[in-house]
C-alpha cells in the first residue's frame, strides 16, 4: 500500500511551489480517501481540493458521464 506524505514532505512540496516551481496532482475516480493520501493537506493551502465524486455534464449530450462516450463515424483498422 502507498503511504502518505509525511510533513517534511509536504513542506518541501509548498515551498517548492512558492518559489514558483509548478505541480501536476492526478488522483484516480476514487479521490484522496481511495488513493489513501493525505495531499489534500497541501492543497487547500492554495484552495484546491480532491473529491471523490465526478464531473458530470448538466445537460444530456449523448451521456452525461464523461466515461462513456459516443464515437461517431470512427476509423477501423482492419
Amino acid at each position: 500500500s502507498r503511504e502518505q506524505f509525511t510533513i517534511t514532505e509536504l513542506n518541501s512540496l509548498k515551498t517548492y511551489l512558492d518559489e514558483g516551481g509548478s505541480l501536476l496532482i492526478a488522483l484516480g475516480e476514487e479521490g484522496e480517501r481511495g488513493s489513501s493520501t493525505n495531499i489534500n493537506f497541501l492543497l487547500e493551502q492554495y484552495g484546491v481540493s480532491v473529491n471523490s465524486d465526478c464531473v458530470v455534464r448538466c445537460h444530456f449530450y449523448k451521456y452525461f458521464h464523461p466515461k462513456e462516450c459516443f464515437i461517431g463515424n470512427g476509423v477501423l483498422n482492419r
